[in-house]
């Protein structure tokens, strides 16, 4: 996340942006990493990814929720999912409650075989094109990486890319813990995250490394904290590796 977070009215909604840096379109920013990520393959269609990073504190929860209010802008349903079970941080930014979430969902689930609604937060905004549905990370679990890697969770996602235009799920920082590898099996494609203040280019190439060697499919990278005047943008994006 950004050490200091200010919010930009853009058409209705906020985006998180850092603090200041008043002169760039942030919307327009995220809408090119949209672009980029519809368009990121050929043969097939992207329409959920997870979101992780080398380590906490480079925006990725940031770019995370970002990247959902303007794909909600877009299509009508599009659900973001909290998977940092260990330091989940989502429902902090959008102020909603986290009693209940993923956790209980995949519970649920695991029993009735059934995507129970009452755990899902719907939030509505003029800007979206339909609504924006949140699923936070729910109760704190003993052993997280175990529940993320079951055929549960697999199958809890698969059906609800049944039910949703676009999905994305933010995922733990790689370095500390592996919970993001079993996580990008489920989607179709995973961003990593680079701060250009915080990331090691070490730790990254490790990172980047581990995650190609477990056979994640890394459809690009967005480069947060840039220094504004880069290409315009206080983002960057880029391709595959």
């Amino acid at each position: 996340m950004f050490n200091k977070k200010t919010r930009k009215q853009k058409k209705g909604f906020t985006l998180l942006t850092q603090n200041g840096d008043s002169q760039f379109d942030y919307g327009e920013v995220y809408r090119h990493i949209r672009t980029n990520i519809e368009f990121s393959t050929v043969d097939n269609d992207i329409s959920s990814i997870a979101i992780t990073s080398t380590q906490p504190f480079e925006s990725k929860t940031t770019t995370a929720l970002n990247l959902a209010i303007i794909f909600a802008a877009k299509y009508e349903k599009v659900l973001i999912i909290d998977c940092d079970l260990r330091k989940p941080r989502l429902h902090q930014y959008l102020n909603i409650s986290n009693q209940t979430g993923l956790t209980n969902a995949l519970r649920d689930f695991s029993k009735s075989n059934r995507i129970d609604q009452e755990y899902f937060k719907r939030i509505t905004d003029n800007s979206f094109a339909g609504y924006l549905t949140v699923l936070t990370s729910g109760n704190k679990v003993p052993n997280p990486n175990e529940i993320l890697g079951s055929n549960t969770f697999k199958n809890f996602i698969s059906e609800l890319k049944k039910s949703y235009d676009f999905i994305i799920i933010d995922c733990p920082p790689i370095s500390n813990v592996s919970d993001a590898v079993p996580v990008s099996y489920a989607v179709d494609g995973t961003l990593f995250i680079c701060s250009c203040q915080d990331t090691n280019r070490k730790d990254a190439m490790n990172a980047l490394s581990m995650l190609k060697q477990s056979n994640v499919n890394i459809i690009g990278t967005v480069l947060t904290k840039a220094d504004s005047y880069h290409n315009g943008y206080g983002y960057g994006y880029g391709y595959k590796y």
